[in-house]
């Protein structure tokens, strides 16, 4: 059995998925997720571990690795590097064909991307460089208020007022969020603010790249339902969300790595058109 892995080298997480190295179906085989940590590449060999014991293969039944992510270029046993952009259309369009839109919220940063044929990246934007734009913002409120960041969208769902967090920048709105606490304001209402304030910038990212009636959630925050919610009401538009929304990354960088398997696989002839799928990236691949 040859198998093609895609690893997400995540700055909180690092996942990987199994697939088969044969075109067809993209069926996941095997996958794995642990903390990223200071280590990367062994983060990135543990992550790939779990998916062969899932998979019941061994290493030397990986014929391609294709990695993806902030720590992609730290994987030394990769074969190519794609952008979390690419690797995240890919996905997308594999787990939902009709979608044109995705939002990917993950711990660094925020990414809006609009899709065309065959998964591919027609325009993306992202957010500035700030933790109070991403899923970092969420972590470090939930440690301010003494709650578990797993249970940030269920209690977010529970709110009766919620209290907008206007400031842009992470420390300024931990202020805002230190002065609600002072005023007696519930967590519940204080986290769907929270919510309500990263669905407006995603928002922002959205209308800049065209946003359509529907799009696709992923990242480990399109785990909490409030997300969810607050992206739907603030929006107007359905949110879809993957059942391993945070390995749709991992997934769009194996099927990558699988069509640049086969292509060096059946090289084309010298002054012969190309027709094959390429494998198109808004951003410098290597």
């Amino acid at each position: 059995m040859r198998l093609v892995a895609g690893i997400d080298c995540g700055s909180g997480y690092t996942k990987a998925v199994l697939i088969e190295a044969a075109e067809g179906g993209a069926r996941v085989l095997g996958k794995g997720r642990v903390r990223t940590g200071v280590n990367l590449e062994e983060a990135a060999k543990t992550a790939l571990g779990q998916a062969l014991e899932q998979a019941g293969a061994a290493r030397e039944d990986v014929a391609y690795v294709a990695t993806t992510g902030f720590g992609r270029y730290s994987i030394s046993f990769r074969d190519i590097q794609v952008t979390e952009i690419t690797s995240a259309a890919r996905g997308v369009h594999q787990l939902f064909p009709e979608s044109e839109c995705v939002l990917d919220i993950g711990g660094q940063s925020t990414r809006a991307v609009r899709l065309r044929d065959a998964g591919k990246v027609k325009a993306f934007k992202t957010n500035d460089k700030c933790a109070a734009g991403s899923g970092m913002f969420l972590a470090r409120a939930a440690k301010y208020l003494g709650i578990e960041v797993e249970q940030i969208g269920e209690l977010s769902l529970s709110a009766a007022n919620p209290q907008p967090i206007s400031s842009i920048c992470a420390v300024l709105a931990e202020s805002e969020i230190i002065n609600h606490v002072s005023a007696g304001v519930s967590v519940e209402d204080i986290l769907r603010g929270i919510h309500d304030s990263l669905a407006e910038r995603a928002g922002a990212l959205l209308k800049r790249v065209g946003m359509q009636k529907e799009l696709t959630l992923i990242g480990g925050v399109a785990r909490q339902r409030g997300m969810v919610k607050a992206l739907e009401e603030r929006l107007q538009v359905r949110v879809h969300v993957p059942e391993d929304c945070d390995s749709v990354c991992a997934l769009g960088a194996a099927l990558l790595g699988r069509l640049r398997l086969a292509a060096a696989a059946d090289p084309i002839p010298a002054g012969q058109p190309d027709h094959r799928p390429a494998i198109d990236s808004p951003l410098p691949r290597f």
